[in-house]
């Protein structure tokens, strides 16, 4: 019983929900080929058994006649044939021609084997119903005027070699009703080709106008993911609001160019523009590296943290490596530019880790930023640091000594702080590195790591 059940589920759903349509067709032919296919597999079932019990019929009313099981017998031949290509799969582009072959066979045959029973009232009807079953089907209306023409042509010229004279009162009854059947059938022909065809171009609007709202939101979240971090852009659109974190450990880094303000001066907007644009697009393709967040650019100020806003063990390494790289990289462009001739750009790093809290201000142009004493300590390690160095703080300091070399400066006045303890970042410790100039870490360091990351993942 559960596989008859399971057999008699799959045959119902399968002309309707054999498969859903990721798209409409781009044409309307394509359209109502895949109506076709919709209704072809229980078409060509139906098809194949509809006449065969009318053999029996025919051979006691007409038994002179031996053409008439011969028609019955090649519906079902024909039926069973594009059944078996149907559910193949390999031509399904052909359902429309496969339902036009059936309904054609059908509709003509139709008309020969009422023709040869003599236009008998009793074949009349059955004829009469394919005749305006044919309106029903989603083929081309050419299709479907041709086949009805066909059968009635087939129709005529074989009652008249069977001279039937259509000369009875009920001859001319059936007449009737043939011809009004036949213009029935072509009013309903054109008025649901008409609404199928309304109805497709309404859902290919309908497609196109949501295509375009799919892009259009593509391009919001991709322009607001440039703006705000993935996790609190996610959020955002979900509440509306984000709610401010408060971070025990982060940590916040500030780059600023030595003396951009003068050699700004020898440039064109233009070249300005396209240097700055230039260094912080490198920038940003360490963050992506480090797993750091770039939170804002003010003028040549590029800022950037750790641990915000995914917390994690390792924020103070992972910006320190991003320092390092961001040193090498201006080191690299600035021997270029001094090779010829041009003003070289000096960069000074500033480092400090602390608690912070961070959020996005802003109701029109959303700012994700960060707060507090650690962010103002961060900046004075950038003001108080040296050309081309990375200063960091002795928080800093503490949570990055056993994989770098550091160098001690003792207490160092900072506005607004008084003495604070620095170091300058010089590089990997050599165990650590995988390169002469210690910028690049080895396999041991990103083995130790690894495992910080998963301590801190289990804690």
């Amino acid at each position: 019983m559960a596989v008859l059940k399971s057999a008699w589920e799959r045959l119902r759903d399968y002309p309707i929900f054999e498969s859903e349509r990721e798209a409409y067709p781009q044409t309307f032919s394509e359209e109502l080929n895949d109506q076709c296919g919709r209704i072809l597999f229980v078409v060509c079932l139906i098809t194949t058994v509809a006449w065969l019990p009318y053999i029996y019929l025919d051979a006691g009313l007409h038994p002179e006649e031996p053409l008439l099981p011969v028609i019955r017998m090649g519906l079902s031949v024909l039926s069973l044939t594009l059944f078996i290509l149907h559910v193949s799969k390999r031509f399904p582009r052909h359902n429309m021609l496969f339902l036009v072959l059936i309904g054609a066979y059908l509709a003509v045959g139709c008309g020969l084997i009422t023709a040869l029973a003599d236009a008998d009232p009793a074949y009349m009807g059955g004829y009469i119903f394919i005749l305006t079953v044919m309106a029903l089907v989603p083929v081309d209306r050419r299709y479907a005027i041709i086949i009805i023409a066909a059968s009635l042509l087939t129709f005529f010229v074989a009652g008249r070699f069977e001279n039937i004279s259509f000369d009875r009162t009920s001859d001319r009854y059936s007449v009737l009703d043939l011809s009004s059947a036949t213009v029935v059938a072509i009013a309903f022909i054109y008025l649901l080709h008409n609404t199928r065809l309304a109805s497709w171009l309404k859902s290919r609007k309908i497609e196109q106008q949501s295509e375009e709202m799919r892009s259009d939101k593509e391009k919001i979240d991709n322009l607001l993911l440039n703006i705000l971090p993935p996790a609190v852009a996610e959020e955002l659109k979900g509440q509306g609001y984000v709610k401010p974190v408060f971070y025990p450990s982060a940590t916040i880094v500030f780059t600023d160019f030595v003396g951009f303000t003068k050699i700004s001066e020898t440039l064109t907007p233009d070249q300005l523009v396209r240097e700055l644009d230039s260094a912080f697009s490198r920038f940003d393709r360490v963050m992506d590296k480090y797993g750091l967040e770039k939170l804002k650019t003010i003028g040549d100020s590029y800022m950037y943290a750790g641990g915000v806003p995914l917390p994690n063990a390792t924020h103070a390494i992972d910006a320190v490596l991003g320092a390092l790289e961001i040193q090498s990289f201006v080191e690299q462009i600035n021997l270029e530019k001094s090779q010829s001739g041009r003003p070289v750009f000096e960069i000074r790093i500033g480092i400090n880790s602390g608690p912070l809290m961070a959020g996005v201000v802003g109701e029109k142009k959303f700012v994700y930023d960060v707060w507090g004493d650690s962010v103002n300590l961060a900046s004075r390690m950038e003001s108080s640091g040296g050309k081309g160095r990375i200063n960091i703080s002795e928080s800093t300091h503490a949570r990055i000594r056993d994989y770098f070399e550091t160098e001690a400066r003792g207490q160092v006045l900072a506005k607004n702080k008084g003495a604070v303890s620095m170091y300058f970042v010089n590089r990997l410790k050599k165990e650590f590195a995988s390169d002469p100039e210690g910028r690049t870490p080895s396999e041991s360091f990103w083995s130790i790591y690894k495992k910080l990351q998963e301590e801190n993942t289990a804690a």
